[in-house]
C-alpha cells in the first residue's frame, strides 16, 4: 500500500513539473500536435504562463475558515511540502494524519473500506490541524479540501 501511495505522489510531481516546464524545442504546429496530443495552441499557452507558478500543486486563491467561521486565512495553498512529508514517511502529529477516511460524506466516489487515506494541511495561523486536508487513494487519485470534507477538490 505505501508503494502504491509513493507511486501516485511520485506521479503527481512528475504531472505537475511537465505542466510547469517550458517546451524544451520549437516544433511547428503538425508536429507539436501529433508528438504531444496536445493541440500547438494548448502547448503554447502553457509555455506563454510557465513564468507563473503553473503547477497542479497549488491550489488558487483559497478561503480557509476558522471553527467560528471567519476567514482565517486567504491566498494560494502550495501542496509540495505536504506531498513531500508523507513522501518521506512522516506524520503530522494530528491522531488522523495518514489515517483511513471513510468518505462517510459520500463526496468523492465509493471504493472499498481503506482506499483512501487522509493527510492535514497545515494552516498558518490556525494552531490545530485546521480544515485543509488531502485525500489520496490506493490509485493514485488526489483531493484537496480547504473546508473539511465539505467539497473537494480533484487534483488528479
Amino acid at each position: 500500500m505505501r508503494r502504491l501511495l509513493s507511486i501516485g505522489l511520485l506521479g503527481l510531481i512528475g504531472l505537475a513539473w511537465w505542466w510547469a516546464a517550458p517546451e524544451q524545442s520549437q516544433l511547428d504546429s503538425s508536429r507539436a500536435e501529433s508528438a504531444s496530443g496536445q493541440p500547438a495552441s494548448v502547448q503554447s499557452a502553457r509555455t506563454a504562463q510557465s513564468g507563473e507558478v503553473q503547477s497542479l500543486l497549488v491550489v488558487r486563491n483559497v478561503s480557509v475558515r476558522d471553527l467560528d467561521g471567519r476567514i482565517a486565512w486567504r491566498g494560494d495553498v502550495d501542496l509540495r511540502p505536504v506531498l513531500e512529508r508523507i513522501e518521506r514517511g512522516q506524520r503530522d502529529p494530528h491522531r488522523n494524519d495518514g489515517g483511513i477516511f471513510q468518505n462517510r460524506e459520500r463526496r468523492l466516489p465509493q471504493r472499498p473500506r481503506g482506499h483512501y487515506r487522509e493527510y492535514v494541511v497545515r494552516t498558518p495561523g490556525i494552531s490545530h490541524a485546521g480544515p485543509q486536508r488531502l485525500v489520496i487513494g490506493n490509485d493514485g487519485e488526489v483531493y484537496y479540501t480547504a473546508d473539511h470534507y465539505r467539497s473537494f477538490r480533484r487534483l488528479r
